[in-house]
């Protein structure tokens, strides 16, 4: 047997963020871009524009910064809130997995 367990940030009892919406804003600073980001978690564009509208809205944080396209092609980027949250998010999220898997062979040994 094995433990699992998925972990959230709420505010006023919605959804922030979690590990999948934390992915993809990492996916984002790597790339630089939504649409990239989106690709690599196999979700499109518009679902990941909706994932980001709803954690800048219910966290009251702007997180990411886009850019139209021309010459030199669209992005996007975190803006320091976001990247901050980010470094917060798995600040947190560090060894949370480890610690549960040891409470649980402490109560199930």
């Amino acid at each position: 047997m094995q433990a699992k367990s998925k972990v959230w940030i709420e505010a006023g009892g919605e959804v922030v963020a979690g590990d999948g919406k934390m992915d993809l804003l990492k996916r984002i600073d790597e790339t630089g871009s939504i649409q990239k980001a989106a690709g690599q978690k196999g979700m499109s564009y518009r679902h990941a524009w909706g994932f980001l509208q709803a954690m800048e809205k219910r966290g009251g944080i702007k997180l990411v910064e886009t850019r139209i396209g021309g010459r030199e092609g669209g992005g996007a980027r975190l803006t320091a809130q976001g990247k901050d949250f980010l470094r917060r998010y798995s600040a947190f999220r560090e060894g949370l997995d480890e610690y549960i898997e040891k409470k649980f062979k402490k109560a199930f040994k």
